[in-house]
């Protein structure tokens, strides 16, 4: 199995909360001018951006609350191209069970796969894994690939996804290693920057859908297209960055708490169920990290460490 492809863009480095914006010295004018994105042969975007502000007047975006008197410092990071699929998921739940990792839910492959079965060879994404089982996840793909897993629990690696009650799980209250460079779920903020798609600076960071404000049709699988079923990543445009299905497919997992409660987790992006109105960049749901479902995956980022102080 190929390992997964990720894409460096620029995002927002939280505090150890993972909520909030990180509290670096502002910079100046000048300086914040010459900080701008760009993306390099090979796909990533190394530069940073020093302000990020409101994008539309949405109120569901991530960026909502930011203004030039609250400016964010935005640093690299690495964001998978596509949703994670079914394959891969597999792949890794097989390796990591003979290395000590414990999963609640088998995950099953698209939207109408058997749980649990082996891949049938298509780039389905991977559903019906709960939030736990996706934080899981990411610290066994980080091992198997000989990364730092991310998450810890009680000083140690977190490998297990429980049945614990809704906020007492040992996921929802791991600690994060920010000099991991493992792999993991993103802040929303994360997400949406990659979902845009676009330098802040320019009109097209506005657009509720990448290639057009009025026509998802292009990006994303959504009611009017899906045949009620998910679909395999990567067979509908990729936006700015080459990120494929931030529109619609699969909700996506993030690492947020939803109004400050580590019991619920927030989701992003929408899915083959929603009409065209629900898979934009700043659609946003939330679930119990213990619940599954047949619309929901995940995607995941890694920091990008040795990019976080350049200028």
């Amino acid at each position: 199995m190929k390992k997964l492809t990720v894409l460096s863009i620029t995002a927002l480095l939280v505090a150890a909360s993972f909520t909030a914006c990180a509290s670096k010295p502002k910079a100046s004018k000048t300086e914040s001018q010459n900080r701008v994105i760009y993306r390099s042969e090979n796909g990533f975007s190394k530069n940073l951006i020093e302000v990020v502000r409101t994008p539309t007047a949405e109120k569901d975006s991530a960026f909502a609350k930011v203004s030039e008197e609250e400016p964010c410092d935005l640093f690299a990071f690495k964001f998978a191209q596509t949703e994670t699929t079914y394959a891969r998921w597999y792949e890794v739940v097989t390796w990591a069970k003979a290395k000590g990792y414990k999963f609640a839910n088998p995950g099953r492959e698209g939207s109408a796969g058997k749980d649990g079965a082996a891949p049938t060879g298509s780039n389905l994404p991977v559903t019906m894994i709960s939030w736990r089982d996706a934080i899981v996840w990411c610290n066994a793909a980080s091992e198997k690939d000989g990364l730092t897993p991310v998450y810890k629990y009680n000083g140690a690696v977190l490998k297990e996804s429980d049945t614990a009650k809704d906020g007492d799980g040992k996921a929802e209250n791991a600690i994060i290693d920010e000099t991991a460079d493992g792999y993991r779920l993103p802040t929303e903020a994360e997400w949406e920057f990659a979902a845009r798609g676009a330098d802040p600076k320019v009109e097209t960071w506005a657009n509720l859908y990448f290639a057009s404000n009025t026509d998802p049709s292009a990006v994303a699988w959504f009611t009017d297209n899906s045949d009620g079923a998910a679909h395999e990543v990567a067979t509908k445009e990729a936006n700015g960055f080459g990120v494929y299905d931030m529109n619609g497919n699969v909700w996506e997992w993030c690492y947020n708490p939803w109004s400050g409660s580590v019991q619920r987790r927030a989701m992003r992006g929408g899915s083959y169920r929603k009409p065209a109105d629900s898979v934009t960049v700043v659609s946003r749901d939330y679930a119990p990290v213990s619940k599954v479902y047949d619309d929901v995956g995940f995607r995941v980022v890694k920091f990008a460490l040795s990019q976080r102080d350049a200028k």
